[in-house]
């Protein structure tokens, strides 16, 4: 059989991706913390850039080569500095046996602690519990909240300063119960600090107090207040520590993995008839409307120098690095518009209605790749969003689904986990196998085989019926 050789042209059409975007890209997919080097970076490297602001730092209102230097150093000399409070509060931790839930719940809390030990400045508490997990919940993060006040130092892991001197109080044992009442939200009794003025000032209070009609008691009726009473309340007080972290290095760069909060996602009144991603408005329903904002959270913010015009190619390459920063946060805003507009429903209702999506379909909702999604909202990334219903993963939006008995309709993974919760949290259905559990959902209208049933359960940190008994 002869052989004939046959040219075949064939067209192929290849995109080229710059150094730009691969930069841009890079950018999109870096943490606060890693982002912030990378600024601080540009900057030593740039003289045409500079830092107008950076949270981090209070007081620095401008900066330049010498700030980016100061901090690349703070960040590079880690074995020349104190103990940290986050070093010395985990080192504790550590050391006690503790769940998996409750250890990882306890590390967020120390981590989120400001320069003074409190978290008034940082993340609400109540927004560091994973709701994927239905271990972790508000009675186990008071738990671990009281045992980190307990810890050495005493006091830390409150609100506000004034808060931990009550708790420190209470820690104690032996406060006078004036001391109690004057630490519970009254210190303005306490300026100035002398027992006679304290008592003329309470005794004031009590007395305008019981000039209201129908007045209840109040803990002051119960004290015979005196100056030796006050006296021993003031030195009982003037004996805790005002300042718990005192002494302690503050943590710049933790290898714990803290929520980079990317979005805040706000409902608000009115109606909205379209969607305005450009300005980050989403329609809702006949009476709310969505407002998304990207959150620079402790991201420096720079500019080009003004007093920097000679090096035009440096002029340059500072434009293209702000730009690749716009990039990054516009990208990142159209991704949770987009988000908000396809799980509208959460936004309006709360997590039990969730629904399956793929980074596909918003990808195409905004004309980007599928790859620039996933750099955004990747199961192992640090970016969340923040909404009135919690802090969520950005990935945590994007749930695989299980098609329901009809056949017509998709039901999120997210959604199944949580009837699964509901089921097995009810002490009737203790001893419950996969197989029974499977039973009850495909009655519910899910099409669900015993095996992810079983994985479901796993992933949500139940065991199996066996060990359950």
């Amino acid at each position: 059989m002869a052989q004939k050789a046959l040219q075949i042209q064939k067209q192929r059409q290849i995109q080229k991706i710059s150094q730009r975007q691969i930069h841009a890209l890079k950018l999109l997919a870096m943490s606060s913390d890693d982002l912030t080097e990378e600024i601080y970076k540009a900057v030593s490297e740039n003289p045409a850039l500079e830092i107008t602001y950076d949270p981090n730092f209070e007081g620095q209102k401008s900066g330049g080569k010498e700030s980016a230097e100061k901090l690349q150093q703070a960040l590079e000399n880690t074995e020349e500095r104190s103990e940290t409070l986050q070093e010395h509060l985990l080192h504790q931790l550590n050391s006690m046996n503790l769940g998996f839930d409750e250890m990882e719940l306890s590390k967020k809390l120390i981590y989120n602690l400001d320069k003074n030990g409190c978290y008034g400045s940082s993340i609400a508490p109540q927004n560091l519990l994973d709701k994927t997990r239905p271990m972790q919940t508000v009675q186990l993060l008071q738990k671990c909240m009281e045992r980190i006040q307990q810890m050495d130092p005493v006091g830390t892991c409150c609100r506000t300063l004034e808060e931990s001197l009550f708790v420190q109080a209470k820690i104690k044992g032996s406060a006078p119960p004036l001391a109690l009442f004057i630490l519970d939200g009254n210190l303005e009794f306490m300026n100035p600090p002398e027992a006679g003025k304290i008592l003329k000032k309470l005794t004031a209070y009590k007395n305008d107090w019981h000039k209201k009609s129908f007045a209840p008691k109040i803990i002051l009726d119960e004290i015979e207040l005196s100056e030796t009473v006050v006296q021993d309340a003031l030195d009982f007080i003037l004996s805790l520590n005002p300042h718990p972290a005192l002494g302690y290095e503050r943590d710049l760069n933790s290898n714990y993995e803290k929520p980079d909060v990317v979005l805040i996602v706000e409902k608000k009144n009115g109606f909205v008839a379209e969607n305005d991603f450009a300005n980050g408005i989403v329609r809702g329903d006949e009476n709310f409307h969505f407002q998304v904002k990207y959150a620079s959270g402790n991201i420096p913010q720079i500019k080009i120098s003004e007093t920097f015009t000679l090096d035009k190619e440096n002029i340059a390459r500072a434009k293209e690095f702000i730009e690749s920063l716009l990039f990054r946060e516009s990208t990142i805003a159209l991704q949770g518009c987009a988000i908000v507009n396809e799980q509208r429903s959460f936004f309006l209702k709360g997590p039990e209605h969730l629904k399956a999506l793929t980074r596909h379909k918003v990808a195409q909702s905004i004309g980007v790749s599928d790859s620039t999604v996933s750099r955004t909202a990747a199961k192992n990334s640090s970016k969340y969003i923040q909404t009135e219903f919690g802090l969520f993963p950005a990935s945590y939006f994007f749930p695989s689904g299980i098609k329901s008995k009809n056949g017509k309709s998709t039901i999120s993974s997210e959604k199944i986990k949580l009837k699964m919760i509901k089921i097995l949290e009810n002490p009737e259905n203790e001893n419950l196998s996969d197989s029974q559990i499977c039973e009850i959902l495909n009655k519910k209208g899910a099409d669900i085989s015993r095996r992810t049933v079983a994985k479901y359960r796993a992933e949500l940190g139940f065991k199996n019926s066996y060990k359950r008994k």
